[in-house]
């Protein structure tokens, strides 16, 4: 097992300022300096700086006395995998006197961690609860090391309060299922709900003045229309019928019925537990503390300490790097909201690449894509980082997460292979770009403006008006040059005609599985498979031993803190956290300031339509 700090090995096989100016005015009536107003203020900096040296201290003891330390595995235990919350699949910041290596473990983790049980004399059998918020690329990654683990013989038992689409669509890969005697089955199908907002516009004199590239280009329709395109609605029809084929096909493989009889539960949708019991969606209604006692009185393990027990480090000469592009991709440095949200910059990146191109000992490099996309500009600056380490002869493998779309793709588009889930929502190789004309609101308020300029197009960007027409002539040359080299960066890093990527670009998302149809990913897997590829194009031998670098690495919350001091200090900058996943109306507030941050001074943006919350 990999350590989730820094480096750690992996089974064979397998980122001036000076003092205030004295004003005289200010001195007492002698010149003497005035009375120090400020040594509140100076105790009160100087208490923090004693704080966080305490608990530095404090921490770094922490991981000395933990440093040594790993949980042991209990001989005949079970696994006892339980999946709560929102899971992570990139590194993050932690407590603040929690050791990194105690973080809640990432997704991949999991996945890696079952996949070993299954071949591990130690582990007699599997316990799941998988009750936590995944993407169907991540189910799908969880769902397949479950079934790994089923294959292998030893018994697996799943366990729920109450199932819905993902939670069951992961259970069906165990041999017993057992719902609560009070939980509610919930397996009826998927839903994909947009909001538009051009009504609210309307009334508060708000116009979205977007152009796009790209026929299915529809990330600008929540904000122009009051409904989907004719042409978004063909490609997001065509998106979730790939998606619920790939869970109706997975349940009934894993429940060993016809396909016909996983669609008549959907569609009747036996939402009593007696009513699953009935239909032989489950195997029992039984409550948790039964469904583990009647384990044969076996030990648990917790995944994360077995995770744990694996992470002791044996030095490897040869280490691959697994770098994690999740969220937004913006410019600038990486940033991570307090309340979870991210983006990554490309700043921060490069960073990445700069040192695994300095250290001798990297290998290979394998990109973890979790990103709707972003920024168009950022996005092409960190494939020029990927071009600049494949030159220097160290392959780049993609694994693509939930989402690896629109700028997401375009830094996938240059790697040696792509991998991607069969769920995973990739493409939108398209561009759009504007402003919000804000001159309505003005008319509203009774406000008037003027403007002064030398240069017909000197207000080209600004809010209170909208283009005019040589105006929007421009822009949009602009946006057909930047899709131009979009098109021109998936057919080089694809070895495809510009025509041919064409055709299945414009915008268009599409399935892994649709993806890998049209030539655009190499293979449907999941990080497993990834860091196995990287292995191979490295030529790393099958008994040779190698190492995990991943990045970001995980960070304490003092840590975090210092290094944010640090970046505050060098470059003052209020940072909003546009990629919090709001509901509702909040949602297309937060999509729009980040669409604020992206397009500032014309830039393009590439992301895909929406945040494709699939339910």
């Amino acid at each position: 097992m990999q350590d989730p700090d820094d480096l750690s090995p992996v089974a064979p096989g397998g980122a001036a300022s000076g003092p205030p100016p004295t004003n005289p005015a200010s001195a007492g009536p002698t010149g003497a300096p005035p009375p120090r107003r400020n040594s509140g203020r100076l105790l009160l900096g100087i208490s923090l700086f004693g704080f966080l040296a305490f608990v530095g201290l404090t921490v770094g003891a922490v991981l000395m006395a933990r440093q040594e330390w790993a949980p042991s595995v209990e001989e005949n235990s079970f696994l006892e995998v339980r999946l709560q919350g929102t899971m992570s699949d990139a590194p993050a910041e932690g407590g603040l006197f929690m050791d990194p290596s105690q973080f809640p473990p990432l997704i991949t983790e999991v996945t890696a961690a079952i996949r070993q049980a299954a071949t591990d004399d130690r582990i007699k059998g599997l316990y799941l609860e998988p009750d936590a918020s995944f993407g169907w690329a991540a189910s799908q990654e969880l769902r397949d090391a479950v079934a790994v683990f089923s294959a292998s013989g030893k018994p697996c038992y799943a366990y729920a309060d109450g199932f819905e689409n993902k939670s069951y669509y992961i259970a069906s890969a165990c041999k017993e299922i057992y719902l609560a005697p009070a939980g509610v089955m919930l397996v009826n199908g998927l839903a994909i709900t947009n909001e538009y907002y051009s009504g609210i516009f309307e009334k508060i004199g708000v116009k979205a003045d977007f152009e796009h590239v790209g026929d299915y280009k529809s990330a600008v329709e929540p904000f122009q229309r009051a409904g989907p395109s004719d042409a978004a609605s063909e490609a997001m029809d065509m998106l979730i019928g790939g998606l619920y084929d790939q869970m109706v096909d997975g349940i009934a493989a894993g429940r060993g019925v016809p396909r016909d009889q996983v669609l008549a539960w959907i569609e009747q949708t036996p939402i009593t537990p007696q009513a699953a019991l009935d239909a032989k969606m489950v195997d029992g209604l039984k409550y948790r503390d039964e469904v583990r006692d009647g384990m044969a009185g076996e030990e648990r393990t917790a995944v994360s300490a077995y995770i744990k027990s694996g992470n002791t480090f044996v030095p490897a000469d040869k280490t691959i790097a697994v770098i994690h592009i999740e969220g937004a991709i913006v410019d600038g440095e990486s940033s991570t909201s307090v309340f979870g949200g991210r983006s990554v910059g490309d700043r921060t990146v490069e960073e990445y690449f700069e040192e695994i191109r300095e250290d001798e000992s990297v290998v290979a490099v394998v990109l973890r894509v979790n990103s709707p996309g972003g920024s168009g500009m950022a996005s092409d600056m960190i494939w020029r980082s990927i071009q600049r380490t494949r030159e220097m002869k160290k392959p780049v493998v993609v694994s693509m997460g939930d989402y690896a779309a629109s700028g997401g793709y375009y830094i996938s588009a240059p790697a040696d292979r792509i991998i991607a889930e069969p769920g995973t929502i990739t493409g939108s190789i398209g561009v759009f770009g504007g402003k919000m004309n804000i001159g309505g609101v003005y008319e509203k308020l009774g406000i008037t403006t003027h403007t002064w300029q030398r240069g017909a197009m000197a207000d080209l960007f600004t809010g209170i008006n909208g283009f005019s027409d040589p105006e929007r002539a421009k822009f949009k040359e602009f946006l057909a040059g930047f899709y131009d080299v979009f098109l021109t960066r998936v057919a080089d890093g694809r070895k495809m005609q510009k025509d041919a990527v064409h055709l299945v670009a414009q915008g268009r998302v599409w399935t892994g599985a649709q993806a890998l149809e049209r030539g655009l990913v190499d293979e449907l897997g999941g990080l497993d498979v990834a860091i196995q590829r990287a292995r191979e194009l490295a030529e790393v031998g099958a008994e040779e031993e190698v190492e995990l670098l991943r990045l970001p690495r995980r960070k304490t919350l003092v840590e975090k803190l210092m290094e944010d001091l640090e970046t505050q200090a060098a470059q003052p900058q209020i940072r909003i956290a546009p990629e919090l996943a709001l509901p509702g109306v909040q949602q297309g507030i937060g999509e729009l300031m980040l669409l604020d941050e992206i397009l500032a001074g014309g830039g393009a943006a590439a992301m895909m339509p929406g945040r494709m919350e699939i339910r």
